[in-house]
C-alpha cells in the first residue's frame, strides 16, 4: 500500500529558491553573499568650475578633450562636385573668420561642459536680439565662441522644443542673441527622462562618463613611482632591543642610532655598525603584476574615451603582429561622429550665409547649391599607396582589354571610347553599350530578309541532303548484314 510522503515546510525566514546554485560554504546564492550588495549609485552634480580646474591642471584630461576636436579639422572639406570657384571663394571667407580654430575651440567646449555655441555677427540692417533675415545679407564681420557654462537657454519663447534665445553672461558683458545668429555644438544626445536635467539640451560633459576611469588610471601611475621609494627596506637588527625600549630613555637612544646610520648613508654612503650585537640588511620588495595592473588602467581609459593608447600615451602597439590599425578605426569613427553631429550641420549654415553674402556684393552671379563632403581621416603610407595605384592600373589594362574585344567584334566604335575618355578621363563599357541607340546595338545581331531565290535554293539542298542521308544509311546497313554472314 502507498503512503503519501510528507509535506515538507520551510522554516519561517529561510530563502527557498526553485533554480540556481547555492554554495553554502562561501555563501554563493544565500542572502549573504557579498557579491549581491553592490549597487549602481549616480555621481552627483559636477560643478563647472570644478570642469574647468581639471582642463586647466591635467594634462590626460585636456588630451582627451582636445585630441579629437583637432583631428575633426586636421584634414578640412571639399565641395561634392566640380566647383572651383565657389570653393576658393568659401576657403577665403572661411580663413577671414578663422572658422578653423573657432571650430575646434566651440567642439573642445562642448565636450568639455557638454556644449556650446558660436554668435555670428551678420550684417542684415537687424540687431543681434532679431532673427536673420537672410535674404538681407550683406556679409558677416566674424564669430564668436562661447560655452555653455555662460550661456543660458530662454525656454519661454521656445519654438517646437528648441530656444529661440540665448542669454550670454560673457566677461565682456552681457547680451541676448537670437538663435538664428548662432552655430549649436551639443556633445551627443540625452533622454528626456535623465537624471541631470540641466545637460538635457546640450549633452553630457565627457567628464562624468571617463571619471572613475580617469582617476584609476592618474593614480595607478602615481602610486608605480611612489613604489620605488618602498622597493628597498632598509633592516636594523639590534642585540637586547626589546630590554633597552623597556627602559625610559630607550627609545631616544635607539631612534638617535637610526638617525645617525641613516645620515653617514646618505652622506657617506656608508655606514659604520658594531660587529657584535648589530645587524644592518635591505629586503628588496618584488614589482611583479604592478605594469599589468598599470596596462589595464590604460586600456580601460582608452575604450570609454575611444581613443587608442597610440594616441593617448604616445605608446606602439602592443602584442604580436600588432599594427594598431583596428585601434585607428575605432578612433576615427568618433572624430566622424563629431563631424556629422557637431560640423556638418553648422558648417551647411555657416556657408549658405557666405554665399547670400557673395551673391549681394556681386562677387557670385547665383548662389550655388553645394554638398560638403569632409576629407578621408586615412592618410595612407608610401607602401599602401604603390598597392593602390598597382591596382588601378590593373583594372584600366582590364578595362583596355574588354574595350579592344568589343571593338573587334564590332559592338562598339573606337569614336565612343573616345568621348568617354574625353568627358572624364575614363570609360565604362556597360555605360557606353547603355547609352547606345537600340537600333545601332543591335544592327550586327539581325539578319537581313532573304529573296525568294535564296529561299528556293535552300530548300532544294534540303530536300537533296535528305536523299543522300537516305543512300548513305541504306549502304551501311547492306555493309553490316554482309559482315554478318
Amino acid at each position: 500500500m502507498a503512503t503519501d510522503k510528507p509535506k515538507v515546510t520551510p522554516k519561517k525566514g529561510a530563502v527557498e529558491r526553485r533554480d540556481g546554485y547555492v554554495n553554502l560554504v562561501n555563501k554563493y546564492g544565500t542572502p549573504q553573499d557579498n557579491s549581491t550588495a553592490y549597487t549602481f549609485q549616480r555621481d552627483g552634480m559636477i560643478p563647472d568650475i570644478l570642469l574647468s580646474e581639471h582642463y586647466e591642471q591635467n594634462g590626460m584630461f585636456s588630451k582627451i578633450i582636445d585630441a579629437p576636436a583637432e583631428e575633426a579639422l586636421k584634414h578640412g572639406f571639399e565641395l561634392d562636385g566640380e566647383l572651383p570657384e565657389a570653393e576658393e571663394l568659401l576657403a577665403d571667407a572661411l580663413d577671414a573668420l578663422d572658422w578653423e580654430q573657432k571650430a575646434a575651440t566651440a567642439i573642445k567646449w562642448a565636450r568639455l561642459y557638454g556644449g556650446a555655441i558660436i554668435v555670428m555677427f551678420i550684417n542684415d540692417g537687424g540687431g543681434i536680439d532679431e532673427p536673420l533675415n537672410r535674404n538681407a545679407i550683406q556679409g558677416i564681420d566674424e564669430i564668436r565662441v562661447y560655452e555653455r557654462a555662460i550661456v543660458q537657454a530662454d525656454w519661454e519663447a521656445a519654438l517646437y522644443g528648441e530656444p529661440q534665445y540665448y542669454s550670454v553672461s560673457s566677461y565682456s558683458g552681457y547680451f541676448r542673441v537670437h538663435a538664428s545668429r548662432c552655430l549649436v555644438f551639443k556633445n551627443g544626445t540625452l533622454p528626456e527622462y535623465t537624471v541631470n536635467p540641466q545637460y538635457r539640451f546640450w549633452g553630457l560633459p565627457e567628464y562624468l562618463r571617463i571619471k572613475r576611469e580617469l582617476q584609476e588610471c592618474s593614480t595607478a601611475h602615481g602610486l608605480g613611482v611612489k613604489l620605488l621609494d618602498r622597493s628597498v627596506q632598509a633592516i636594523y637588527s639590534m642585540k637586547g632591543l626589546a630590554q633597552l625600549l623597556s627602559t625610559e630613555d630607550g627609545e631616544d637612544k635607539v631612534l638617535k642610532r637610526l638617525a645617525l646610520i641613516d645620515k653617514a648613508r646618505g652622506i657617506l654612503s656608508s655606514i659604520a655598525i658594531d660587529s657584535d650585537g648589530e645587524n644592518y640588511d635591505f629586503k628588496s620588495i618584488p614589482f611583479s603584476g604592478v605594469k599589468d595592473i598599470i596596462d589595464t588602467t590604460c586600456n580601460m581609459l582608452s575604450a570609454v574615451t575611444s581613443i587608442p593608447q597610440t594616441v593617448l600615451f604616445g605608446r606602439s602597439p602592443a602584442g604580436m603582429n600588432a599594427t594598431g590599425v583596428g585601434d585607428l578605426e575605432n578612433y576615427y569613427n568618433l572624430v566622424e561622429r563629431i563631424q556629422k553631429i557637431m560640423l556638418y550641420g553648422n558648417l551647411k549654415m555657416l556657408s549658405d550665409i557666405i554665399f547670400r553674402a557673395a551673391l549681394a556684393t556681386g562677387d557670385v552671379d547665383e548662389r550655388p547649391l553645394v554638398k560638403l563632403k569632409f576629407k578621408q581621416l586615412w592618410s595612407l603610407s608610401e607602401t599602401e599607396q604603390a598597392i593602390v595605384e598597382q591596382t588601378r592600373a590593373a583594372t584600366s589594362l582590364t578595362k583596355a582589354q574588354t574595350a579592344q574585344m568589343y571593338i573587334d567584334m564590332g559592338a562598339i566604335d573606337p569614336s565612343e571610347i573616345r568621348k568617354g575618355l574625353a568627358n572624364n578621363g575614363e570609360f565604362e563599357i556597360e555605360k557606353l553599350l547603355d547609352d547606345l541607340p537600340e537600333a545601332d546595338l543591335m544592327s550586327g545581331w539581325e539578319d537581313e530578309p532573304l529573296e525568294q531565290e535564296q529561299v528556293e535554293e535552300a530548300e532544294s539542298e534540303e530536300e537533296q541532303g535528305g536523299e543522300n542521308n537516305y543512300e548513305n544509311i541504306t549502304t551501311n546497313t547492306g555493309q553490316q548484314r554482309e559482315t554478318m554472314v
